[in-house]
């Protein structure tokens, strides 16, 4: 059934672009190649790269079109703060422990007393939750001039140091500290 439809469908189908093409003169062949010329002269200003072909015995004409736009070649790429271009990261389980590595290696090294740890602001509440939280822990252990500071402007996994005067204490994951 579906068959016999469709056949109907494109007999009419022919029989209508028969008539059209009758009615605009589409069986000469001086009319279907200025149609074609008037085509190729029109799509000449567009900018995409184009194929025309000339009417088809159906009176089809086939246009094909490729868009050509310039490369947008930007670079938007920068140093990762988490893994320092090195594409691997530590362990999140083990932040904690190199976060007091870090804070050991100040202490008892450096001598430095009194600093601020900035962390991103997730990383801080689980360091500061509970009453008897990884910071207390911190400062029963390495003194109470540790300071834990929020801070939105650092990715999930970056800390920086800071000493009193507010100058930044270069402890970045290239020096490793065991």
């Amino acid at each position: 059934m579906l068959l016999r439809v469709s056949f109907v469908f494109l007999f009419f189908l022919f029989r209508w672009n028969h008539d059209l093409r009758l009615h605009l003169g589409m069986n000469e062949a001086e009319n279907r190649q200025k149609l074609y010329e008037r085509m190729c002269a029109n799509m000449q200003k567009d900018r995409a790269r184009h194929n025309i072909l000339p009417l088809s015995k159906f009176g089809l004409m086939q246009i094909t079109r490729q868009r050509v736009r310039p490369a947008m070649d930007v670079n938007t790429t920068e140093i990762c703060p988490t893994c320092f271009g090195k594409g691997t990261i530590k362990s999140s389980i083990l932040f904690t422990d190199t976060l007091e590595s870090k804070i050991d290696y100040l202490v008892n090294k450096l001598k430095v007393k009194k600093f601020s740890l900035h962390v991103h602001p997730y990383v801080a509440a689980y360091i500061n939750q509970g009453l008897v939280s990884l910071k207390r822990k911190w400062q029963m252990k390495y003194g109470f001039g540790i300071k834990i500071i929020p801070s939105q402007k650092l990715a999930f996994l970056q800390y920086v140091f800071y000493d009193t005067h507010g100058e930044e204490i270069d402890m970045k994951e290239e020096i490793e500290i065991k």
